[in-house]
């Protein structure tokens, strides 16, 4: 993953992968047929952690906003922390295939949650996949400005916060209802 995060897809080669990992070359391709294999193994790897994100959201979060708040919030904590693989599962989930298939489904699970909170009236009413869309979209920026070293604003203190913490609940705090803002 350090090569994907590092220089993105094109960074990732089975020599390369050798090279890093201190084995040979050659044996990343006893492994994975082709680079695309590789590649589909990280992101189904990366699949996995929003997996795991959406089912503690759902089991610790006492409402559907609850549960959108905490995955929300390892979205953008994901895409502030890797910014490339955030970006690179993006550009899979347009892919007609099984994969991009499966990263759509994964993200879906904003949609899914958004719609929860909506009819529960803890979040503003209104057409749920823009909503999902403006999520999306925020987390994005959000890693296009990490990538960049933009991440990252000044305290009243002068000291030098990572500004992406705050941006998912103020994004969902424009989102909310009244009484969601209270049991978040």
């Amino acid at each position: 993953m350090r090569l994907l995060d590092s220089g993105g897809p094109g960074a990732v080669t089975l020599r390369a992968v050798g090279d890093a990992t201190g084995i040979t070359q050659s044996a990343p391709y006893r492994h994975y047929e082709d680079k695309r294999a590789l590649l589909e193994a990280m992101v189904r790897a990366n699949l996995d952690y929003f997996d795991a994100a959406l089912e503690k959201a759902k089991r610790d979060a006492p409402s559907p906003f609850g549960a959108l708040d905490r995955l929300v919030r390892a979205y953008f904590d994901f895409a502030r922390r890797f910014p490339l693989r955030y970006r690179f599962l993006l550009e899979v989930s347009r892919e007609d295939g099984t994969l991009g298939a499966e990263v759509r489904q994964a993200f879906e699970a904003v949609l899914s949650l958004v719609l929860a909170a909506q009819q529960a009236g803890e979040l503003k009413g209104g057409d749920a996949e823009q909503v999902s869309a403006l999520i999306f979209g925020a987390a994005y920026g959000m890693a296009e400005l990490a990538q960049h070293g933009l991440a990252s604003a000044g305290t009243r203190e002068g000291r030098t916060s990572d500004a992406a913490p705050d941006l998912a609940p103020l994004l969902l705090d424009l989102l909310a209802g009244a009484s969601a803002r209270r049991e978040a």
